[in-house]
């Protein structure tokens, strides 16, 4: 609880003023963004008629498949360098510095675009396949029980539902909490650290350790927030306090971390290597 307060303390105090600068980082990743998909769009459209010009629209799913998947495959490509951008910028912020807008595109221009595509899709592999595979499992066993539970009274049939419901609730929190252990990994991709994709993600399981629950509870305590962003007003300073807070915690998890121990320091320290 009191790491949380001061992180989001920190956070605070880091935005003071700057608010408008971390709007500013977000609306230029929404620009990429939405660059990406009319990009997205007119690759899939161009293929669509490409399709029907060589009569290949009626043979099946297959060619649309490919499509999707290709267009979804570019996507992936491209977006995949943003996060690391942004929190490069947002890891600078907390810390006192100030580093160019430019940043937000700035694993673009070296290898770091690679390896936050590999930590992508690590990473969201691991975390969709931990929360998804039990959760498929739990609604075959549903369907493969239907025509029991069809015969159940109202009342068992409801209270069945709710804690089928429930468990899928639970579930749910402690596969958010399992994916925590990747959460620094494109931090640690950043330019104050340097780390390599394979680097990153076993550093990332490392520091997190023993604060996953900690990240999960922080996000947490952003719900109400986060529906006053429906607000719309309300998310200008939402979404820089959310990323402040969150790359703040791992800028904590480093420092402790590393030799030098916990403290402010003026610059970032280098973290501890797998091998060291």
């Amino acid at each position: 609880m009191k790491l949380r307060k001061s992180i989001k303390r920190q956070a605070r105090r880091a935005l003071k003023g700057r608010v408008w600068q971390g709007d500013l980082v977000f609306f230029l990743r929404a620009l990429a963004w939405g660059a990406v998909s009319l990009l997205d769009r007119a690759a899939f459209y161009l293929a669509e008629s490409y399709l029907e010009g060589s009569g290949q629209t009626g043979t099946g799913p297959l060619p649309a498949l490919w499509i999707t998947l290709t267009t979804m495959g570019l996507r992936v490509v491209l977006l995949a360098p943003l996060k690391a951008g942004v929190t490069a910028w947002f890891a600078a912020l907390v810390q006192g510095w100030t580093r160019p807008f430019s940043t937000v595109f700035w694993a673009y221009g070296n290898r770091v675009w690679l390896r936050s595509l590999g930590v992508r899709l690590y990473t969201g592999l691991m975390s969709w396949g931990a929360a998804l595979i039990p959760l498929a499992g739990e609604g075959f066993s549903l369907w493969l029980l239907r025509e029991k539970l069809s015969r159940l009274p109202p009342r068992e049939l409801a209270l069945t539902a709710a804690l089928a419901g429930l468990a899928a609730l639970a579930w749910l929190l402690a596969a958010w909490t399992y994916s925590q252990r990747f959460a620094m990994a494109v931090f640690l991709l950043g330019p104050d650290y340097g780390c390599s994709a394979a680097d990153a993600i076993a550093l990332s399981v490392e520091y997190t350790r023993g604060h996953r629950w900690g990240l999960v509870r922080m996000g947490l305590s952003f719900l109400p927030w986060f529906c006053a962003c429906l607000l719309v007003v309300p998310a200008f300073y939402v979404l820089p306090y959310y990323a402040a807070s969150r790359t703040g915690y791992f800028t904590r998890l480093a420092r402790r971390a590393c030799p030098a121990g916990t403290g402010e320091v003026s610059r970032p320290l280098r973290p501890l290597r797998a091998d060291q």
